[in-house]
């Protein structure tokens, strides 16, 4: 109860930010890949799994063009290995709230780029069935901290590349034998790019 509370005071924040101090908002559609950690995938062997993909959306704003909030929403249908039992789910969702430090190169309207890194926590939540046997589900309080970079070509249209590493706070209660389930802190990288659509 307490996770689902503090993702929900973050959101709540970011969206009763004052719009006169956010005046650079930002919606980012994205795709990628997760690697390393419990994925057990290096990022070269995980970008060329198509099936392994993760998707999301990040909402955020900048204020004076270097201080920012964001958003954060993945998914990733397919999570971990493959194993000989019968998977019946294999998902992992992620609610992320950050703050961002970015410096517009180039102004905050027309062609520029934009590096920055962020932190953040909130929710990671798993979902793992497999047949009738064993289902685990569970919320955990987690982090996420990276970086990127912006790219615009206009004042409203760019591509965005990513790089975040997300890891909970506190270790599982729970092995599943079959799916590299191991006691201990749960944590992955996730690579991915997007539109960026400014406003």
């Amino acid at each position: 109860m307490r996770i689902e509370r503090l993702v929900a005071a973050c959101a709540l924040m970011v969206a009763l930010a004052p719009s006169a101090a956010f005046a650079d908002g930002y919606v980012v559609p994205f795709v990628g890949v997760n690697f390393g950690g419990d994925v057990g995938t290096p990022l070269g062997v995980a970008i060329g799994d198509r099936s392994r993909a993760t998707w999301g959306v990040g909402i955020g704003a900048m204020g004076g063009g270097v201080f920012g909030v964001e958003l954060d929403l993945g998914y990733t249908w397919k999570f971990f290995t493959d194993t000989n039992l019968v998977v019946t789910k294999n998902n992992v969702l992620t609610v992320m709230p950050a703050l961002v430090l970015g410096v517009p190169v180039g102004g905050q309207r027309g062609v520029g780029v934009r590096p920055y890194v962020l932190a953040g926590a909130g929710l990671i939540r798993r979902d793992v069935g497999l047949a009738n046997l064993v289902s685990f589900s569970q919320n955990d309080l987690g982090y996420t901290i990276g970086g990127g970079v912006m790219g615009f070509l206009g004042d409203h249209f760019g591509v965005r590349g990513e790089v975040r590493y997300f890891r909970n706070f506190q270790g599982d209660e729970l092995d599943i034998i079959g799916l590299n389930f191991e006691t201990g802190t749960f944590n992955f990288g996730r690579a991915s790019a997007g539109a960026i659509f400014r406003f």
